[in-house]
């Protein structure tokens, strides 16, 4: 399910209100911050088992920063924790690429067991890890010093929020338009899509009876795909497999 996720609500509380609705297990694939809007992917039932390979997809957000001023949690929510000079295009520019960035001390990453964002609350202040992921593309929406408004495309596991405090200053909003072969545009809570519909970017083969029994037991069979691929029948996901060129070794099977 495609779910364009308002300001306020946690992930979590979003994929809560689509298991009450239905009535079945689910997860996303990516938490979005509070303060956030915009595409979250959740999964139903059996097809949670695809979280696996969709949070590796890369991320496509627009987000309008306010420039000179840092503060504790990368976003309006934290308090003032230094004024910063204004940075050129230039500067803004120099981000494009690979960089490696700390953790926003208000994430969910795990420190020693316990979520960054609950340590922060309490005031425990703690060493953030350094990540290394990729700006495929920044692009200046708008630049009206103290305002400045991005459109980028990044790696799995890029904060914004410390691309915003890299440049002296914090996000004011942020919105996710899409997630690897899925947009914003698309979202519709009242729509559940088979879960053939989740590994769309992966090249697909149609078993035949005989192989969807051989695949339903785990067993590997012929075929020409290399890394992931979707292997179906008529619309059915039976399973995602891994090839090497001369096999497909069944990796994930559904029910």
């Amino acid at each position: 399910m495609l779910v364009d996720k308002p300001a306020g609500p946690t992930s979590f509380a979003m994929v809560s209100q689509v298991r009450d609705r239905y009535g079945t297990k689910a997860g996303h694939a990516g938490t979005l911050d509070p303060f956030a809007t915009g595409l979250l992917l959740c999964l139903l039932g059996p097809a949670t088992r695809l979280s696996r390979y969709l949070v590796g997809l890369d991320k496509h957000y627009l987000t309008e920063i306010r420039l000179g001023i840092r503060t504790s949690t990368g976003d309006g929510e934290g308090h003032v924790v230094e004024d910063t000079p204004m940075p050129s295009v230039a500067e803004i520019k120099a981000l494009e690429g690979e960089v490696e960035l700390p953790v926003p001390r208000a994430s969910a990453v795990k420190i020693e067991g316990e979520r960054a964002y609950r340590l922060h609350r309490r005031g425990i202040a703690v060493e953030m890890p350094v990540r290394r992921s990729t700006v495929h593309r920044l692009e200046i929406l708008r630049f009206e010093p103290p305002l400045l408004e991005l459109d980028l495309r990044v790696s799995s596991g890029t904060y914004i929020r410390s691309l915003a405090d890299a440049l002296g200053g914090h996000c004011r909003t942020l919105r996710r338009t899409a997630v690897g072969p899925f947009r914003i545009e698309d979202a519709d809570e009242a729509l559940v899509l088979p879960p053939l519909a989740a590994v769309v970017m992966y090249p697909a083969h149609e078993l035949s009876d005989a192989e969807a029994r051989l695949v339903r037991t785990g067993r590997p069979l012929a075929g020409r795909a290399e890394g992931p691929v979707a292997l179906f029948s008529g619309d059915t996901l039976i399973a995602v497999g891994t090839g090497d060129g001369t096999m497909i070794q069944p990796e994930t099977v559904l029910p």
